[in-house]
């Protein structure tokens, strides 16, 4: 028989990494950094230490949050005693454009993003998202994050663009030819047109990359007046949760899992840790996916599928695990990994004051970015937030990074 091992390949398969951490607090007037400062809004003077660079001290959660670039799903998953608490929360946020978050689909060129008042309005002021039509892994690919530009390009279109980059995605092997990406700050003053390096963006713009493209367009700031946008006949997505009620699930031990306590009453064996972990992690997998597996009331065949809910530590292996109803509330759209954290902020400062049994209840949020490579099954990246029970000021996180 031959062994079930994976076929060689220049890719790397997505890996899992699992974290353990405490939040404290939350002070709702002084509330704990969830984005870095704009290079822009830095110190200039190099003594001037009273304005702290967050860029590279987020902590976690909101570090991982961030690092996901650009969102395409959020989904909040709570115990039906929390979900009126939550929701009333959400829908009194301020202002609008935090509560009911909202993008627009544009057909532009990349020439058009980098002139005129657009480039001086959004581009320049580093306050928008953008990501254009295609995949990574076969199409010319453009990104715009806090005024850095990056382009995914082809080799043929790389070496008529007359552009600095470096190699990306595969290399080698027969008929895996290597792609390039090139990364440009455009918040620099440098980058200005009569500067050296911004006109031989602007030639690459006008002889290479000339042919317009949609994109997806996302701001949290308020549009300036006039609004440079409406030249392109926006197309306006205002994101609605969408809220689906589990009645009946079994649940696993929603706790702190004891291994990862040194010296707790169950050891510190890793092993140990890696399976509760693991099997919290898809047990939370199956809710968000509305699986029957996860129903009280289930009895499918164990030939089609073995599992079963984790039961806790000194329950008996024939007792059925207790059950809940869960309430999942899903966002799905072109999202700011910025309303991401706010939203999970919010959440988290609404039940720690909140006097109702709910301040210590559990819950998970998982954060989903664009798929990125070639639209392989389970190449994006995830985050997964998860407030275990008996400890509201820790948190488990897992963060799902993919084989780029």
């Amino acid at each position: 028989m031959l062994p079930f091992s994976p076929e060689p390949s220049v890719f790397q398969t997505a890996k899992c990494f699992f974290s353990h951490g405490i939040m404290g607090h939350i002070d709702a007037a002084q509330p704990p950094a969830i984005e870095a400062i704009p290079p822009t809004q830095l110190p200039s003077q190099p003594y001037a230490l009273s304005v702290p660079n967050t860029a590279k001290k987020l902590k976690k959660p909101w570090s991982s949050i961030q690092a996901l670039n650009f969102v395409s799903q959020i989904e909040l998953v709570v115990p039906q005693a929390s979900a009126d608490l939550i929701q009333r929360t959400l829908a009194e946020r301020s202002p609008a454009s935090t509560a009911r978050p909202h993008y627009a689909r544009i057909t532009m060129t990349l020439g058009q993003v980098l002139e005129g008042a657009f480039f001086t309005e959004y581009v320049k002021a580093g306050n928008i998202l953008m990501l254009s039509e295609g995949r990574l892994g076969q199409d010319n690919v453009f990104t715009l994050k806090d005024g850095r530009l990056t382009l995914y390009l082809e080799r043929d279109a790389y070496e008529r663009a007359g552009l600095v980059g470096k190699t990306h995605g595969a290399k080698g092997g027969r008929g895996l030819r290597p792609r390039w990406i090139v990364e440009l700050d455009l918040n620099p003053k440098a980058m200005w047109p009569g500067k050296s390096g911004f006109d031989r963006l602007i030639y690459a713009c006008k002889n290479v990359f000339n042919s317009p493209c949609t994109w997806l367009f996302c701001s949290m700031f308020d549009a300036p007046n006039p609004d440079p946008l409406d030249t392109f006949s926006p197309k306006w997505v205002t994101v609605e949760p969408t809220v689906t009620r589990h009645a009946n699930i079994a649940l696993p031990p929603l706790g702190r899992p004891p291994s990862l306590l040194v010296g707790g009453g169950h050891g510190s064996d890793r092993m140990e840790t890696e399976e509760a972990v693991t099997e919290l992690y898809e047990w939370l997998s199956l809710v968000r996916l509305g699986s029957p597996r996860v129903q009280s009331a289930d009895n499918i065949d164990p030939y089609l599928s073995r599992y079963q809910v984790p039961l806790s530590s000194g329950g008996d292996d024939g007792a059925a695990p207790p059950s809940g109803d869960i309430v999942t509330l899903r966002w799905s759209g072109f999202l700011s990994p910025t309303w991401a954290c706010q939203t999970l902020l919010d959440v988290l400062i609404a039940m720690q004051s909140s006097s109702a049994p709910t301040s210590s209840s559990w819950l998970a949020m998982s954060v989903s970015g664009f798929s990125s490579s070639m639209g392989l099954a389970g190449d994006g990246s995830e985050c997964t937030f998860f407030r275990p029970a008996d400890a509201p000021r820790e948190f488990l996180l897992w963060d799902v990074h993919s084989h780029e």
